[in-house]
C-alpha cells in the first residue's frame, strides 16, 4: 500500500453501491482521499437475486479471482458472515459496507446527489443502472445523445400449449413468425393508440415500445416490430417469435410495452394466431441506465471524451455482482495507475475473468452487446470433462496473471 505518499489526491466518486464502495476501498489504501456522493435515492426497489445454474463453475472462478485480488467486500462479507454475498444482494450487508466506509480515515460520504460534472476533477461514475435523470441528462451531453441505453424490456412470454403451432411460421428449430393479414394489423394498431392516449410517459426518456412507435405512425410500427417476414406467402405484418427449446414457452422478440397486462392482452388477441393464449408473462419496461461502452469507453474505463472521468458497475453496463466487483477492482488500479503513475495493470487484461468482461464490454457491437454472453465466452459447454478442465485452467491463468500483476504494482514485498 502507499501510505508514505505525502501529498494525498482527491477523488470524487458518485454512487454507493457494490461498485462505489469496492473502488472507494481500494482507491483509499493505495494513495487517495476519497469523496462519496450518495444519496441512496435511485436504490432498486427490492433485493435481486444474482444466482444462476452457471454458479457452480464459472462464478466460482470469479469469486476466486476477486479473492487474489483481496477484494475488500468479499473480505467483508467474510467478516461479517454472509456466505451468500454475491448471489444474493443484502441491504443489511450493504448498511454494514457503509459503515466501515464511514469510520475509513481517508473516506468521507456526502449524502448530496451529484447532477453536474467538474470535466477536470478526477471522477468515477459508479451509479449503477439506476443513475439519475439529471446525471444521466450531463453524461450524454459529454458523450453523445446516441451513445446510452435507457431501458431494458422484459419479453412476453407465451405458454407453447395455448398455441396452434399450424398457424406459425417457423424458420428453424428456434425462430419463427405469427403472420397478420392488413385488418388483423390495423386491429392492433388501433387498439395500441386507444390505450397509449391514457399512457402517463416519462418525459424526456427514451423508450422503444409498440406504444411509442405506433404514436409515430402505423408505417413506423410495421416498419419495425411488426416487419413483413416473406416466406411462402406474403403477409401484410409479421410478428417475431422464439421458441425456447425445453421449455414449452415462446417469447415475442421485439414486442414490448410499458401498457398493462390487461391492454397488452387485449392487443395480442387482435392477432388470430395468439387469440387466447396464455400468457405467462407480460412485457415491462424498467429503466435501467447504461453506456453503450464500445462506443464510450476505453481499456482503461475512461470516457475516450475525457480521461478525468472513469466508469465502471451498472453504468458501464456490467451485469451479475462479481462481475461488477471485478471491474470495479480493474477500474481502481487503472485510476491508481493513471495518476501515480504505476504500472502492472494491463496484466489484469489478460488471460482473466477480467479481460473477458473488458472484451465483452468494449469489443462487442452495439447490436449484439449483451453481457449474458460472457457465460460462454469462458466456458463452452460442450461436455462435461472438457467443461472442468477449462474450468481449472481458466483458475489457473487468473491466479497466474494477478500474482503477476501485484509483484509489478506493489513490488515483491506484496
Amino acid at each position: 500500500m502507499f501510505e508514505n505518499l505525502s501529498n494525498r489526491k482527491t477523488i470524487k466518486i458518485i454512487g454507493c453501491g457494490l461498485a462505489g464502495a469496492e473502488t472507494a476501498f481500494i482507491l483509499a489504501n493505495n494513495g487517495f482521499n476519497v469523496h462519496i456522493f450518495d444519496n441512496g435515492q435511485n436504490l432498486p426497489d427490492k433485493p435481486f437475486d444474482y444466482y444462476d445454474e452457471y454458479q457452480t463453475f464459472l462464478t466460482d472462478n470469479m469469486l476466486d479471482e476477486l479473492e487474489y485480488l483481496n477484494s475488500p467486500l468479499v473480505s467483508l462479507a467474510k467478516k461479517y458472515g454472509y456466505e451468500n454475498f454475491g448471489f444474493l444482494y443484502s441491504y443489511e450487508f450493504m448498511k454494514k459496507v457503509r459503515s466501515e466506509l464511514e469510520n475509513h480515515p481517508h473516506i468521507h460520504i456526502f449524502n448530496a446527489q451529484i447532477d453536474e460534472i467538474n470535466k477536470t476533477e478526477p471522477t468515477i461514475i459508479a451509479t449503477g443502472h439506476n443513475t439519475s435523470k439529471e446525471l444521466t441528462v450531463t453524461v450524454e451531453k459529454m458523450v453523445g445523445q446516441m451513445h446510452m441505453c435507457f431501458y431494458q424490456p422484459q419479453l412476453v412470454a407465451i405458454d407453447e400449449s395455448s398455441l396452434d403451432k399450424n398457424k406459425i411460421n417457423f424458420i428453424n428449430q428456434r425462430d419463427c413468425y405469427v403472420n397478420l393479414s392488413e385488418s388483423e394489423y390495423k386491429n392492433v394498431v388501433s387498439k395500441i393508440l386507444q390505450f397509449n392516449k391514457e399512457y402517463d410517459k416519462i418525459d424526456g426518456e427514451k423508450q422503444i415500445t409498440v406504444e411509442s412507435l405506433a404514436e409515430m405512425s402505423e408505417l413506423a410500427l410495421r416498419n419495425s416490430i411488426f416487419r413483413p417476414h416473406f416466406s411462402q406467402d406474403k403477409p401484410y405484418a409479421s410478428l417475431k417469435m422464439s421458441y425456447m427449446l425445453g421449455k414449452n414457452v415462446f417469447l415475442l422478440d421485439d414486442f414490448v410495452s410499458a401498457l398493462s397486462d390487461e391492454e397488452q392482452e387485449e392487443i395480442l388477441n387482435c392477432i388470430d394466431a395468439l387469440k387466447g393464449c396464455k400468457i405467462l408473462r407480460f412485457s415491462s419496461v424498467r429503466r435501467t441506465t447504461y453506456l453503450l461502452a464500445p462506443s464510450c469507453l476505453n481499456k482503461q474505463m475512461q470516457l475516450k471524451t475525457n480521461p478525468n472521468i472513469f466508469v465502471c458497475g451498472g453504468f458501464a453496463g456490467t451485469a451479475g455482482s462479481f462481475e461488477t466487483l471485478l471491474m470495479a477492482n480493474y477500474c481502481a488500479y487503472n485510476v491508481i495507475c493513471h495518476f501515480f503513475r504505476r504500472y502492472g495493470v494491463e496484466l489484469l487484461a489478460e488471460k482473466t475473468c477480467i479481460a473477458t468482461i473488458l472484451q465483452n464490454l468494449l469489443e462487442k457491437s452495439v447490436v449484439k452487446f449483451r453481457l449474458i454472453t460472457l457465460k460462454y465466452d469462458i466456458i463452452k459447454l460442450e461436455d462435461l470433462e472438457r467443461l472442468k478442465t477449462e474450468v481449472e485452467n481458466q483458475r489457473n491463468s487468473s491466479k497466474s496473471q494477478i500474482e503477476k500483476f501485484k509483484e509489478k504494482f506493489y513490488g515483491n514485498y506484496f
